[in-house]
């Protein structure tokens, strides 16, 4: 049985290969490496026959270029992007910064974020936000499939994880986050929502 809904992690980013476990920065581009893998992951879907009918992407540049990779290899029509799929939204204070540099008012927040899930920094999203979003995304992911067929979803770590924790029963908005965080997807890797048994 084919996934409804298969989820693919953005290739590797500038950010990510220059400043490994920094805040990728929203327009933060493919490198040559990124590239490559979203390559070798859509040639790996069609050697297993696995055709989407439609792919769709976080508008975040990263997630938009690793699509067209796909949508290009799988001759596979592309969606405008939605921004249910985006990556959580860091504070602008740690955008581009690796652990060691954060800010001490970040370092602050990160240790209060699970006993307050509303708050948030300047230009960052909260963890109940965060969640909402991602029952958001889940929701969207099930509809397309449901209308166009097998669907390709081109996102990030932490939204994929994030969704990953409910498809786990997970549900208070710091547990979530803390799965996510904990949720390893390689670049340009796939994750498929467990089966439902029945």
């Amino acid at each position: 049985m084919t996934p409804a809904a298969l989820w693919m992690r953005h290739g590797t980013c500038d950010d990510g290969l220059c400043r490994p476990g920094a805040h990728a920065r929203p327009g933060s581009p493919l490198t040559i490496a990124g590239i490559v893998e979203a390559e070798l992951t859509t040639r790996e879907l069609h050697q297993h026959r696995w055709q989407p009918a439609l792919i769709v992407s976080s508008p975040l540049r990263r997630a938009r270029q690793t699509a067209a990779i796909a949508a290009s290899a799988l001759d596979t029509r592309i969606a405008e992007p939605i921004s249910a799929f985006a990556e959580w939204r860091a504070p602008h204070c740690v955008l581009g910064l690796a652990p060691n540099q954060y800010p001490p008012d970040y370092t602050t927040w990160r240790q209060q974020r699970a006993d307050n899930p509303d708050s948030a920094l300047p230009g960052g999203e909260s963890l109940r936000a965060f969640t909402e979003r991602a029952l958001e995304a889940a929701t969207i992911a099930g509809d397309l499939a449901t209308e166009h067929g097998p669907v390709l979803i081109v996102s990030h770590r932490l939204l994929i994880g994030a969704v990953a924790a409910l498809h786990h029963g997970y549900r208070h908005p710091a547990d979530i986050f803390g799965y996510a965080s904990d949720f390893r997807l390689a670049p340009a890797q796939l994750w498929a929502p467990p089966r439902e048994t029945t």
